[in-house]
């Protein structure tokens, strides 16, 4: 609720258009004078509903129906509440001192208690309620605030465990850096290169040894007794028989 009486009076005036049945809300509208602040709705049927408040002490509920009649008023002051309702079992706080109206004489009611406790509030009360209102937001504020220094404080402590890790890291990474480059195993050896070998000495090798053609071949010679005397066969072929000879 924060639309002040001039907007409640121009959304009165807007919503009377489409809905009907609101001059009864711009009456009770018009009596309020001060500091109240208020909202307004409506159903699209004609019916609608005005919210009021003053200072937060005074509450003001008002339904209207389509034809204009107030189905519903809740009066909330410091001491007490009243409601005037069209159902029986809703309606409260009237007794024999207090009675309650006519329901033909609900609005002049209402306008009265609005008017009444208008200049029931002075400056002070104002004050007092704004004042109330701003503790509040400022509390709230202040309990964001801390909350959300808390949260960088830890934030930051992490923050600094993980800056000392990352220094660390990097300090020992530097120190095998450097004892790899003074290491002597850590240089370069020159490759040997084997010379190269030549193809045709490789084939020849794989080859193994030469074989003659079959006609080229020797014959291996037999030592010994039972080796071939060549000069005694051709020997024995040019010799006579002596034997046979001399026995003719």
């Amino acid at each position: 609720m924060t639309d002040t009486p001039d907007d409640l009076r121009r959304r009165a005036t807007r919503l009377r258009r489409g809905v009907g049945q609101l001059g009864v809300l711009e009456s009770v509208i018009d009596a309020a004078e001060g500091p109240w602040l208020g909202a307004m709705d409506a159903d699209g049927r004609g019916a609608a509903e005005l919210r009021m408040h003053l200072v937060g002490r005074y509450r003001l509920t008002v339904v209207v129906s389509n034809v204009g009649k107030l189905n519903h008023v809740q009066m909330t002051t410091p001491s007490g509440e009243w409601v005037l309702s069209s159902k029986t079992l809703l309606r409260r706080g009237w007794t024999d001192t207090v009675k309650m109206p006519k329901q033909s004489e609900w609005l002049n009611y209402v306008v009265d208690w609005v008017t009444d406790t208008s200049g029931a509030v002075d400056r002070r009360a104002v004050i007092e309620w704004r004042l109330i209102g701003a503790d509040r937001l400022l509390a709230n504020m202040n309990d964001t605030i801390d909350s959300v220094r808390a949260n960088l404080l830890e934030r930051e402590e992490v923050r600094d465990e993980l800056a000392a890790e990352v220094a660390g890291l990097r300090a020992e990474l530097e120190t095998l850096g450097s004892r790899d480059e003074t290491s002597p195993a850590a240089a370069e050896q020159p490759m040997s290169v084997a010379d190269p070998v030549d193809a045709s000495e490789e084939t020849d090798a794989l080859a193994g040894p030469e074989i003659p053609p079959v006609g080229e071949r020797e014959l291996p010679v037999q030592q010994g007794d039972e080796a071939i005397d060549d000069d005694a066969i051709e020997t024995d072929r040019l010799e006579p028989r002596t034997s046979s000879s001399a026995h003719q």
